[in-house]
């Protein structure tokens, strides 16, 4: 069939694309590349390429501008590719943030270390389930069952022989105090999810933010990202108090054990 010049007929490949774009909220060539092979989405590069900036020319996807240290191109869903996968019901809330904190670039390098994250559980081979912020934002705005708060991800891994659940929260720049005394209200008001997990990008962000939940009675743990990159389920955690630690995962089966 042939179709009117300057359109576009967007297939189940292109919807793939589309869907982790959209799922990231920025995504980097390189990524998306790996989230849609594990997807089982195995076109190949060059293809996989050309799909990309055929996406963009139409205006389902643009391409981000990038402070200097990038080294690839960053994908974002723009309107139209929105407008799509929402008529595929796909989750649609907070996209237009992610827009707007992109804008100075620190947005973008918080959502590309976000998609580390869920790599580096997807490659260790004990991710079960990825709930992205677009997803809990959707569920938090047009459901009655939803979060606290709108949540990095909410993460379900393998430990054993237990699919342990934790929200997780991702700080790579520390906000500013008031906001953790509202971050921590929510925390406590929590019923859907009762461990959390804070990542910052080095030990002084850790401790600044560690500080405000030192009072909480809900388990909370804190950790290193670069740590978390090398080790994930063993890696070095410690609650607010700096009393309890442990790995990772032992601190999860734990918690469940304490519920």
């Amino acid at each position: 069939m042939r179709y009117r010049k300057g359109t576009i007929d967007v297939n189940s490949a292109d919807e793939a694309i589309l869907s982790w774009v959209m799922q990231c909220g920025f995504v980097s060539t390189e990524q998306l590349w790996r989230f849609l092979s594990s997807d089982g989405c195995r076109l190949p590069r060059r293809t996989f390429l050309w799909r990309l900036q055929r996406l963009s020319e139409h205006g389902l996807t643009r391409r981000c501008k990038m402070p200097t240290i990038a080294k690839e191109s960053v994908y974002a869903i723009d309107a139209l590719g929105v407008a799509h996968m929402m008529s595929r019901g796909e989750f649609c809330a907070g996209v237009s943030d992610h827009h707007e904190n992109g804008q100075d670039g620190t947005g973008i390098l918080h959502a590309l270390d976000l998609n580390d994250i869920r790599w580096t559980l997807q490659e260790a081979g004990v991710l079960r389930r990825w709930r992205s912020d677009t997803e809990i934002r959707t569920q938090n705005e047009f459901t009655t069952f939803g979060y606290a708060k709108d949540y990095d991800a909410v993460v379900t891994v393998r430990v054993e022989d237990h699919e342990l659940e934790f929200a997780l929260e991702y700080e790579r720049m520390p906000k500013a105090a008031r906001k953790y005394t509202e971050i921590r209200k929510a925390v406590e008001a929590e019923r859907r999810v009762s461990t959390f997990l804070y990542l910052t990008a080095n030990f002084h962000v850790l401790n600044f933010v560690a500080q405000f939940f030192a009072r909480s009675r809900r388990r909370i743990y804190f950790g290193l990202l670069n740590e978390f990159r090398s080790e994930h389920l063993n890696m070095h955690v410690v609650d607010p108090t700096g009393v309890r630690d442990g790995k990772l995962g032992a601190v999860l089966l734990a918690s469940e054990g304490e519920e």
